[in-house]
């Protein structure tokens, strides 16, 4: 084989190695989540979205934290047998009372009692313990994709919102400064909310190109 073509060979072989993790997550997504509020750094709730076109039991499924030393724990684990339609969400809320509790008119269709640190992370777990997608605020935290977002560290009603936003949160490029974006007033929603009856933003070749590569 002349030395031209082994050399181009060889750098498509680069390129094609070097083609980006895409979109992890092939159903369910944290879509908003706060780490405080209006009533200190124990207002907080995290949501849950199913990006997928199917109904998926989250049952079993766990949520666990971060701080920025990279110490983790499981904040909730979802009820046996809860099922999570296309396009709907599922929404946590934190019943501590110091710097508590959450203060939103949304109630949580599951609660805990354990806090995630402003500078630290969060991440979804199926049934398997495998982690399906996560978000960090520092470099630190074991759970983050990507660009990690800016820690909030004010008690004001605001939180970050996976794009692009309202009831559509299905964009997962696995780097949460692309997905997220800082929303205030937060808008959390939970399970008797409205579903997003639209065509999911992922597409489902990136859950191929994911495989892959991870």
């Amino acid at each position: 084989m002349p030395k031209t073509a082994i050399a181009l060979l060889a750098i498509a072989l680069m390129a094609f190695v070097a083609v980006p993790a895409l979109a992890v997550s092939t159903d369910i997504v944290i879509s908003e989540f706060r780490t405080r509020g209006p009533n200190g750094g124990n207002d907080e709730f995290i949501e849950l979205y199913n990006l997928s076109g199917s109904a998926v039991n989250i049952g079993g499924w766990k949520v666990n934290g971060s701080n920025a030393s990279g110490t983790t724990g499981t904040r909730v684990t979802i009820t046996a047998g809860t099922i999570l339609g296309s396009g709907c969400h599922y929404l946590l809320t934190n019943t501590a009372t110091t710097g508590g509790p959450y203060s939103g008119g949304v109630p949580g269709d599951q609660t805990y009692a354990t806090g995630v640190t402003d500078d630290g992370g969060i991440a979804v777990l199926n049934a398997s313990s495998v982690i399906v997608d996560q978000v960090g605020m520092s470099a630190g935290s074991t759970y983050k994709e990507g660009t990690v977002l800016t820690p909030l560290t004010t008690n004001v009603n605001r939180g970050y919102e996976r794009l692009p936003g309202g009831i559509d949160n299905g964009q997962d490029t696995d780097n949460n400064s692309s997905d997220f974006q800082l929303l205030a007033p937060s808008n959390p929603q939970n399970k008797a909310s409205a579903c997003n009856s639209a065509t999911p933003t992922l597409n489902s070749t990136w859950g191929t190109v994911k495989t892959l590569y991870r």
